[in-house]
C-alpha cells in the first residue's frame, strides 16, 4: 500500500528518527525488521523503497514501510 503524501526520509530525520520499520506484504509471513536508513539520501521516500524490499525470511518482494517510532 503507497502512501497517500510520499514522505522523504529527511521529513523523518527532522522529527529525529533514523529508522524504519518494514513489515513483509505476503500475507502469510508476518516478518518485520527495524532498518537504519541513514545512508539513504534525504529525498528518498517510503514509497520508493516499498515496492525494492525483500523479505529475508519468505523472498517475497513488497514490504509496508512505515516510520520506526520504538527506534528513536
Amino acid at each position: 500500500m503507497l502512501h497517500d503524501k510520499p514522505l522523504p526520509l529527511a521529513e523523518q530525520r527532522g522529527l529525529g528518527f533514523a529508522s524504519i520499520f518494514v513489515y513483509c506484504a505476503n500475507p502469510g509471513c508476518h516478518h518485520n525488521a527495524t532498518l537504519d536508513v541513514s545512508h539513504l539520501p534525504d529525498d528518498v521516500t517510503f514509497n520508493d523503497l516499498q515496492p525494492r524490499m525483500v523479505c529475508t525470511v519468505c523472498d517475497h518482494r513488497g514490504a509496508d514501510v512505515r516510520t520506526a517510532w520504538h527506534a528513536r
